[in-house]
């Protein structure tokens, strides 16, 4: 499908377009989205420990899955989500339509929303100094000391 036709747009682009009400189907807005790569069955438990060490309620997130640079807009999550914080596993700005830079495993303010950026589960699993960054100046900040974006 190629809805904008130029030079300057590309194709793959046109997916920031779509409608993504059937991926959200029953998904209702939480403070909280946590967006992460589909790290498969050898990380998924990794990932679930990560939220409850977060100490997050199911009622205080929603998680999405994408596969590998999938892309999703966020134009579309955020009015549908109205998530305040936003923590990115593996999913980059770019896959959301986002041209921005963000500060990795750091809090991040942008779109009126908390963003925190990290690795996936996978690529955190091998580089333990990279999951303790993340865990003292991300997730303990923003999840458990909740001294930022209070949700």
């Amino acid at each position: 499908m190629n809805i904008i036709k130029s030079d300057v747009i590309l194709p793959q682009h046109d997916a920031l377009w779509a409608d993504i009400s059937p991926m959200l189907q029953g998904t209702l807005p939480k403070p909280i989205l946590i967006l992460a790569t589909d790290p498969g069955q050898p990380y998924e438990m990794q990932l679930l420990k990560m939220i409850e060490a977060c100490k997050l309620n199911p009622d205080q997130y929603n998680l999405i899955k994408l596969n590998e640079k999938q892309p999703v807009a966020w134009h579309q999550l955020k009015d549908k989500l109205k998530p305040g914080i936003v923590f990115l596993i593996g999913v980059t700005p770019l896959q959301l339509g986002i041209s921005a830079s963000f500060r990795f495993n750091l809090p991040n303010r942008f779109a009126d929303c908390i963003w925190l950026p990290t690795a996936s589960v996978s690529d955190l699993d091998k580089y333990p100094d990279i999951k303790k960054q993340l865990w003292v100046d991300g997730m303990k900040p923003v999840f458990v000391d909740k001294s930022l974006g209070g949700f």
